[in-house]
């Protein structure tokens, strides 16, 4: 008789609200909750929360379908006002806003690093259509098939020097092995190592760039001030990448930011 677990992953790799997600994330997914759970219906409930919680949080698939809209609207006015609009439709995105902060926080970082002339953005979103609106090369990596057909779009439309692959940063060969000027990991650390100890600093080791960018969010979602900033800084100062030293750190709205130069 077949085991009943097998049919599970090709449902949720076809179902409506995870078909969307990094085929790679589903069966990995899936398969820590198969560990966990005896029957496969409670295995398959529990991969459908977690998936939801790791992708389906961020961008609905409504806002998936407006910031389309606003893509080719902004090709009759390339504003500002339109920019953030964009931006507006993914949760990652849409805390860092206005476009004014954003461009402040890079003024910030740039300030250490220089301005890069190629980005690694790590679960980037749809971050990337902020820097190719900016003109700066940048490819990014999500489990999110939405956003990353967001940014690929985005590079179709305008031409701009953005592109995006879907792939699982705890899966091997996820980071691109070529050279950039800098690599952001955005809130990502926290995410990884809370799926898999010692997952931050297997990223960080991977990647191939003369800078990191790192941040960690210092309130709850509810914007209590715990010492989340502390914790994480601690955590930081302590995981440091091979042949990386800080050269930077600052807090601006709810996030710590770390700028890492590569040394060796």
């Amino acid at each position: 008789m077949p085991d009943p677990h097998n049919a599970i992953p090709e449902k949720l790799l076809t179902s409506k609200n995870t078909r969307d997600i990094c085929p790679d994330t589903v069966r990995r997914v899936w398969e820590e909750c198969r560990r966990k759970y005896k029957k496969p219906k409670d295995a398959e409930k529990a991969a459908r929360e977690a998936l939801h919680g790791i992708s389906g949080a961020f961008m609905t698939a409504d806002e998936a379908r407006h910031l389309a809209w606003d893509m080719q609207e902004w090709s009759i006015k390339k504003t500002d006002v339109g920019l953030e609009k964009m931006l507006s439709r993914h949760a990652s995105t849409r805390e860092r806003l206005p476009v004014s902060d954003i461009d402040a926080l890079y003024e910030q970082v740039f300030a250490i690093t220089g301005r890069p002339r190629s980005v690694l953005d790590l679960a980037c979103g749809i971050h990337p259509i902020y820097l190719g609106a900016r003109g700066i090369e940048t490819v990014g990596v999500d489990i999110s098939g939405g956003a990353v057909s967001a940014v690929n779009g985005f590079h179709e439309i305008y031409e701009a020097p953005v592109s995006a692959v879907c792939a699982d940063l705890l899966c091997p060969g996820a980071v691109p092995k070529r050279r950039f000027d800098m690599a952001l990991l955005l809130k990502l650390l926290p995410l990884l190592e809370r799926q898999r100890g010692g997952a931050a600093r297997d990223v960080m080791n991977a990647v191939n760039a003369a800078w990191l960018v790192c941040s960690f969010p210092t309130r709850t979602l509810g914007g209590r001030n715990v010492g989340m900033a502390a914790n994480y800084a601690e955590w930081m100062e302590g995981h440091l990448p091979e042949g990386f030293a800080a050269e930077g750190r600052f807090e601006t709205g709810n996030e710590l930011f770390y700028i890492l130069r590569k040394t060796s």
